[in-house]
Formats: structure tokens, sequence, C-alpha cells
């Protein structure tokens, strides 16, 4: 199984950009009448939840991907590329 970065990323950003219009609409409107104390605002709760189900998938993808490993490596399928791995740590 493979993550796609790029539409994380895209996902993220998108999301980002709701949120920001968003709270720019709640101060434009609170700004026009109310208290000082009312101008500033910030909602993250709903980018905290998409951040929450993201990572949860994110993680049930990676433990998928470490039981097949582990059933591939138990029956003797699994061949890792040696260049793969060299190249990764000399990166690291």
């Amino acid at each position: 199984m493979r993550i796609d970065e790029q539409t994380l990323t895209n996902q993220a950003t998108s999301s980002r950009a709701a949120e920001s219009q968003r709270i720019q609409v709640d101060t434009a409107e609170t700004s026009s009448g109310g208290s000082p104390a009312s101008v500033d605002r910030v909602d993250l709760s709903g980018l905290t939840g998409r951040i929450s189900q993201t990572m949860q998938a994110m993680a049930r993808q990676s433990a998928q991907r470490v039981g097949q490993l582990q059933k591939d490596f138990q029956a003797g399928r699994y061949q890792p590329d040696a260049r793969q791995i060299a190249g990764a740590m000399a990166r690291s």
C-alpha cells in the first residue's frame, strides 16, 4: 500500500485555506459592530479533527503494510533491495 504525499499535502492545503477564509469571515463580522474583546477568534476544532482522521488513516495503512511485510518475511517471500536500503541509509 502506498501513501501519496501529494494528495495529503493538497488536502491539508485546501483545508487550511478553508479555515483561513472562515476566520477572515468571522473576524469581518465581529469587527463591524463587536467590542474589541470579541474581534479575535480562532476555531481549530474542524482542522484538528481532520488532522486526527488523517493520522489515524495513516496509522492503519502503516499497520497493514507492516503486517503484510511480516507475513512475507515469515513465508520467505520478502526480498529487500540492497541498493534501496543503502541509498536510504546514505540519505539519512
